[in-house]
């Protein structure tokens, strides 16, 4: 347990516990002098303007540019990013990541011709360069999906604007980080004579801590932190909602919500909206497995239930203590539960892990709060976590990894312009890796209270990603509605509906400390990524689905899966899922995950009476 004195600057952390940034940047030198060279590349990309129809070469040569320098500005970005989330606290970092947003803005602004100027072209004009020139063929779905758009892409005139309008429309997201990562303060509590720090590192062990007074305490220290800067926070998640309705007004979609559905990084996600509500209605006609769930935990922790004992940032408090586990023998564990993909994923993930160091795991002061994986095509799949020894941060790390190994996969079979996928499919792979480790270790479990234990990771799982990201989307949704609609969002009027919210999803199970509980909007900085959480619910359903037919068919569906992997963006995201073999226009994978609860809540109501 992390004290007082324990948790370490970043400069004291051993290098084992810390990613391989040197394969990125060697120095700070080496960054700044990437950062000058993409800065003039901005003059490498406006002179294309008002050309690309003149032949094939030079809408070869023009988008082969701007794909290339965007992603070394990229690179420069992403490298000041990762220094940041390790350190919030340092303003070197903080300068850095602004130099280098502004550098991407300033690009982003000299390429917006591109896509109104590609428009403008006949399509049989495009199909005649597509066989003039072969390198242009890779482009295809790329200009079919951009056609799809057509109508919400705007002249090269408002397109500048509002690519430059990019930095200062993300301000909000940068405000709130800066107050949460870097400003805010928590008490410490007491064990045993002893202060524990509450901090973003420290917080996960603290909520599963074996003394229900530690818990409790811990629990209101972070929502009080948090609680101090409630109003600031509120004005930034408003300015945030209002940046992005603003840009789907602006480019004529129905509501954001509309526009998050249709719009990705690179050639669109085109998801039907009865996906979204197709989500939310069965996560709605399910919440009395959920009320079932919470009277057995109730009934097994002494007849109360509290909002501390089930944190909705993190795991619910534990029925049995978690089995201690190093990261090394976590990593090892993982790639014992992930060997029905074959030595084809299970080595590179390996490598990662033993030897190349993609995991910044170690706790030290200013790190962010979460776990991530990031990266770019070039560099290594990077992931951050703060490690503590047991099974759920094994769960993190299994999690992160089936992110790291999409993008490892994607990156190596796609080209630059498909070298990225949706958010719709990257939970997929990240929840995949938790169900199939999760099945290896339920095998091994030699006692009811080692099984227990497993469930446990796994119900912290499902709590998270099909219980709380629902109850997220649906409070998002209105949040974006009610903005839209011209109203305005305050600190009580978030605390209060978000409470009503997860008070509907306890089903009176829980003695709610609303204040606090309300306070959640404030944990989830992905709420600042307009309609990502549902992506989470979506996600582990699919995922589920597919680890079981690994599981049941063996090597043909594992090849499917890895198939999957290396698509990208060369296809839509449900056509990415459609080679796995599941049908996300369908219901049915998502039944199939709440299926997957039930019979998990089943397993638990027989293992404590």
């Amino acid at each position: 347990m992390a004290r007082m004195r324990t948790l370490p600057k970043r400069s004291d952390l051993p290098k084992e516990q810390t990613w391989n940034l040197e394969a990125f940047f060697a120095s700070e030198a080496e960054w700044r002098a990437a950062l000058l060279e993409a800065a003039r590349a901005v003059a490498e990309v406006r002179p294309f303007a008002g050309r690309l129809a003149e032949s094939a070469a030079t809408l070869r040569t023009a988008l082969q540019t701007y794909e290339t320098r965007m992603l070394q500005a990229m690179k420069v970005f992403q490298y000041a990013s990762l220094q940041l989330a390790t350190d919030g606290t340092n303003p070197a970092f903080t300068r850095m990541v602004g130099e280098a947003r502004a550098v991407v803005t300033q690009l982003a602004a000299a390429g917006a011709y591109l896509e109104p100027e590609l428009l403008r072209i006949p399509a049989e004009t495009l199909e005649a360069f597509m066989q003039a020139e072969p390198a242009l063929r890779v482009y295809r779905h790329y200009l079919e999906a951009l056609k799809t758009r057509q109508l919400h892409i705007l002249s090269e005139e408002v397109e500048a604007v509002l690519a430059s309008a990019a930095d200062p429309l993300s301000a909000h997201a940068a405000t709130a980080y800066a107050a949460t990562n870097a400003d805010m303060q928590f008490r410490p509590v007491e064990h045993q004579g002893e202060p524990l720090a509450v901090s973003h590192s420290t917080i996960g062990e603290l909520l599963v801590h074996e003394s229900p007074e530690v818990r409790k305490a811990a629990w209101a220290s972070y929502a009080d932190g948090h609680l101090a800067f409630k109003n600031t926070l509120a004005a930034t998640l408003q300015g945030s909602i209002k940046s992005f309705a603003f840009q789907a007004r602006t480019r004529g979609y129905p509501s954001s919500l509309e526009m998050a559905l249709a719009v990705s990084r690179t050639c669109g996600d085109n998801i039907p909206r009865a996906v979204y509500d197709n989500l939310l209605a069965i996560f709605q006609a399910h919440l009395p497995t959920w009320h079932r769930f919470w009277r057995i935990r109730k009934k097994a922790l002494g007849g109360r239930l509290h909002s501390y004992d089930v944190p909705i940032y993190d795991a619910p408090a534990p029925l049995v203590p978690s089995p201690k586990i190093s990261f090394w023998e976590a990593a090892e564990t993982i790639c014992r539960g992930m060997e029905p993909l074959g030595p084809e994923y299970v080595e590179p993930m390996r490598r990662g892990l033993f030897e190349e160091r993609w995991v910044d795991w170690g706790q030290n002061q200013g790190k962010r709060a979460g776990a991530f994986s990031s990266g770019l095509k070039g560099t290594f799949p990077y992931i951050l976590m703060s490690w503590s020894d047991d099974l759920f941060s094994l769960s993190t790390l299994a999690h992160e990894l089936g992110h790291s190994m999409h993008s490892y996969f994607t990156r190596q079979t796609q080209p630059i312009i498909y070298a990225r996928y949706s958010l719709f499919v990257a939970e997929v792979a990240s929840n995949f890796n938790q169900a199939l480790v999760r099945a290896r270790l339920l095998r091994e479990a030699q006692t009811p209270e080692q099984k227990l234990a497993v469930l446990e990771e796994a119900f912290a799982n499902f709590h998270r990603y099909l219980f709380v990201m629902p109850t997220l989307a649906r409070f998002e949704l209105e949040l974006y509605t009610r903005i839209e609609q011209g109203g305005a969002l305050t600190a009580p009027y978030l605390m209060e509906r978000l409470a009503e919210l997860f008070a509907e999803g306890y089903g009176g199970q829980v003695e709610l400390d609303r204040e606090r509980l309300g306070a959640g909007w404030m944990h989830f900085s992905h709420l600042y990524s307009p309609f990502y959480v549902y992506q989470y619910a979506t996600g582990i359903a699919a995922a589920n689905a597919l680890a079981q037919d690994v599981l049941e068919q063996g090597e043909p569906a594992a090849r499917r899966y890895l198939d999957f992997l290396k698509a990208g963006d060369s296809v839509y995201p449900l056509e990415a899922l459609k080679i796995a073999g599941i049908d996300m226009h369908s219901p049915e994978p998502v039944e199939r995950g709440f299926g997957v609860l039930k019979s998990m809540v089943d397993e638990l109501e027989k293992l404590v009476g």
